[in-house]
């Protein structure tokens, strides 16, 4: 039984043949929709116009494919073969291609209803993709002609019962001005942006009537599988998480009686400090001491790969490889250079949901910083990053790098120390003719801690906290993040 043979509900959707997608358009693309599906050229819109077709011919709706004055089918054909999506077997039974181009020219716009009407009367579609709908504008250069054009299609795409995407080679300012818009109960519209290294690409929903929709611009990549789509990470205000009287302990001797036995479960731990201070080294701990008690951690790395980590590690006695292979830990390296940061909350959650991880160590943000120099961005994904751990009883800990060596004068360089529950700083300072590590508990929200000072010992094999420093004056005038202060 096809999908016309019972009566939809309201709204009833049809998949755009990308399951992300289908999470923006709150479940697909509204049943009996009229649909733009705008952008320059090269920005994916045939693809995905094909992927939707066949996604929905593999549930049983009859699509048609109709050319314009644009590319050839059989050139489109050609194309599309070499994505996984295409299907031999559906295309010429349930994916139909035809041509628009040959009525347009010899009878203009009532040659395009006629030939509609055939095909629509013979294939009785459950989705049409015209491709391109801006070449027919062009070909009408009457705008009441092709005005009473678009009113006549609406009309009868209403009566055909049919979900159809307009295809076109539109930019944004057209989507403003361009009468044929008016028809449409949804545009998504797809740009790009072009940097040194490659072509980022994006859409947004701009309209979708009579349902919600998840707005803002969302990364996606042309892939083999066709468009894959990565939601934005959206920076919500949730309700808190419950509270968890359970501890992360540290495998660092002495860190968890500063921390009051430990940081609470489902908190946020912000590690700063100058470069070679031990920041990675004490993230880690918390994910070893875990992992030696069953729960489960993955290490977000910016800078180390999994091998420089287990064997830097290794030095102290923490067998990182044997906690790799239990699945009790994971590494997922990538390179600032190679980021597109939605695709990497993606992969993130992921890999954390695979691993059924309880921690998450994100090493480090100043890393991840060069990646994202949009600080509202980079501020929004920290956040939501946070917000969806946490509210899923997941303890994240962040390293950061600062750039004073000798003193505390700050906490991070981009204004981030609000998202911390807790926050350890780390910094160094001279004793005499010696320069030793210095860390300190500037906070843990809801919990007391040791409030003094002391020496970190990084001589392998051990790492410990140490007795605490008699030293005036080497907080500084002040302890803030970076871009607070004044001047």
């Amino acid at each position: 039984m096809t999908s016309r043979d019972k009566t939809p509900r309201a709204l009833d959707r049809i998949t755009s043949g990308s399951d992300r997608l289908d999470q923006i358009l709150d479940g697909g693309i509204p049943r009996y929709s009229v649909v733009f599906v705008a952008g320059l050229p090269g920005t994916g819109k045939t693809i995905l116009s094909q992927q939707t077709l066949f996604a929905n011919a593999r549930q049983g709706r009859t699509g048609l494919y109709l050319s314009t004055i644009s590319e050839p089918s059989i050139k489109v054909l050609r194309y599309v073969q070499g994505f996984s999506f295409f299907d031999p077997r559906l295309f010429g039974s349930r994916v139909i291609f035809g041509d628009l181009g040959g009525p347009l020219r010899a009878r203009g716009p009532d040659g395009v209803i006629a030939c509609l009407d055939e095909l629509v009367r013979d294939n009785r579609p459950g989705v049409v993709v015209i491709d391109s709908f801006k070449a027919i504008r062009d070909a009408v250069p009457d705008p009441l002609r092709f005005r009473e054009f678009t009113l006549d299609l609406a009309v009868r795409l209403s009566a055909w019962e049919i979900t159809t995407l307009l295809v076109g080679e539109y930019a944004e300012s057209d989507i403003h001005e361009a009468a044929e818009f008016a028809i449409g109960d949804g545009i998504i519209y797809l740009y790009g942006t072009e940097e040194a290294e490659k072509q980022k690409r994006f859409l947004r929903v701009i309209k979708m009537r009579g349902t919600d929709f998840f707005a803002g611009e969302h990364f996606f990549e042309i892939t083999s599988r066709g468009l894959a789509v990565y939601p934005r990470m959206a920076a919500v205000v949730g309700p808190e998480p419950p509270v968890e009287e359970t501890r992360i302990g540290s495998a660092i001797e002495g860190l968890p009686a500063m921390l009051g036995g430990g940081i609470r479960a489902a908190t946020t731990t912000l590690i700063s400090g100058a470069t070679g201070t031990g920041k990675s080294l004490v993230a880690l701990s918390f994910l070893v001491a875990a992992a030696r008690v069953g729960l489960p951690g993955l290490v977000v790395s910016f800078e180390e790969s999994s091998h420089q980590i287990s064997r830097n590690a290794g030095a102290f006695g923490w067998d990182l490889e044997s906690l790799l292979r239990r699945k009790l830990l994971d590494v997922y390296h990538v390179s600032p250079s190679e980021l597109d940061v939605d695709r990497h909350a993606f992969e993130v959650k992921d890999r954390a949901d695979h691993l059924r991880a309880k921690l998450v160590l994100i090493d480090s943000i100043s890393a991840f910083e060069a990646a994202v120099p949009n600080l509202a961005k980079y501020q929004s994904y920290l956040w939501a990053i946070n917000d969806y751990f946490k509210g899923r009883g997941v303890t994240v800990i962040m390293t950061a790098e600062v750039r004073s060596v000798f003193a505390f004068s700050e906490v991070s360089t981009r204004a981030i120390s609000y998202i911390a529950d807790n926050i350890i700083v780390l910094h160094y300072v001279q004793v005499g003719s010696e320069i030793k590590r210095v860390l300190g508990v500037l906070k843990t929200r809801g919990s007391r801690h040791d409030s003094t000072l002391r020496e970190l010992i990084i001589d392998a094999p051990r790492i410990a906290v140490g007795a605490a420093l008699q030293q005036p004056g080497i907080l500084g005038s002040g302890v803030h993040d970076q871009s607070t202060r004044s001047g």
